[in-house]
């Protein structure tokens, strides 16, 4: 199973691919946000690619793996649901390679990741997470229509929480 946008691949993850990942994930722009600019470590990279891999098997979901149409087979990113931890929530969430940042990647891909979580996978209410400061990932949550709930504090790090409720009219 796959999803595609007019520019993206939306996959499941495959073991090898903790590598592609790897260079997203050792990125310190990429990860202000994510780890306070901290590498993630060749553990943390393929724990993540595992997680993903056995999220999908079991759930039917993940944070799909992005590569561009026109690229080639690398790792541009991704974007998916999952459960957001210590929640009964369902967050979505997004990385992008730092190459394509500002061409409206992340919101192209997160519509078709919740049209497939509210068409296939049922499910009524989605929510997203980022820090105050990530002014980038606010506004992607605006662009989805997306409405702020909440501050929620996240393995110890202040979030504001944005939701969107499945549009029952057109269910």
């Amino acid at each position: 199973m796959k999803l595609e946008t007019a520019r993206l691949k939306m996959e499941p993850w495959r073991e090898e691919d903790w590598r592609g990942f790897h260079a997203l994930a050792t990125d310190t722009e990429v990860m202000r946000y994510i780890s306070g600019g901290e590498a993630w470590s060749e553990r943390q990279t393929r724990e993540f690619v595992a997680r993903q891999m056995q999220q999908f098997q079991e759930l039917g979901y993940c944070l799909w793996k992005l590569a561009m149409k026109d690229g080639g087979d690398g790792i541009d990113g991704f974007c998916g649901i999952q459960p957001l931890a210590q929640t009964q929530e369902i967050e979505i969430g997004w990385w992008l390679a730092r190459r394509h940042w500002g061409r409206g990647l992340a919101t192209e891909a997160a519509r078709e990741a919740l049209r497939d979580a509210f068409e296939r996978m049922g499910l009524r209410k989605i929510v997203a997470i980022a820090r105050a400061e990530n002014k980038a990932s606010l506004r992607v949550m605006e662009k989805l229509g997306m409405t702020y709930e909440r501050e929620h504090v996240h393995r110890g790090v202040p979030v504001l929480m944005y939701g969107l409720r499945r549009d029952d009219e057109k269910s």
